[in-house]
């Protein structure tokens, strides 16, 4: 059991500190962009609004201002793109970047192969 709590504390701590890859230093800068991020992913075709995103994490988690700024952030780093509503322009849908889809691929596969090893664990 300690094995795998290192694992995840060493991929958590590397991820944060790590300055060569922006991506996992943004996805894990705080509890409120690890939220939104996976908010964004949960969603069809990975990509939400501003108004949805701010309707569905309560305020008390994370701010409509902060979230507005996470967005705007996650835009400039080029993890999420914007994207107009063809409905209705006034409506943005932010989603991944292919670049940002990859990493976040990544991640899973590593979590992946980090949390089989609970199954050798259960089985003991």
């Amino acid at each position: 059991m300690e094995k795998i709590f290192s694992e995840l504390y060493k991929d958590i701590h590397d991820a944060v500190k790590s300055q060569q890859d922006p991506f996992r230093k943004f996805f894990f800068s705080t509890r409120q962009h690890v939220l939104i991020i996976f908010y964004i992913a949960s969603n069809v075709d990975q990509k939400t609004t501003l108004e949805d995103i701010c309707y569905n994490i309560s305020p008390k988690v994370v701010s409509r201002s902060t979230v507005q700024n996470i967005l705007k952030e996650g835009c400039k780093i080029k993890f999420f793109e914007k994207e107009v509503n063809n409905k209705d322009k006034r409506e943005k849908f932010y989603k991944f970047t292919k670049e940002a889809q990859l990493n976040m691929q990544d991640w899973l596969s590593n979590q992946n192969t980090i949390f089989s090893s609970v199954n050798d664990f259960i089985k003991k």
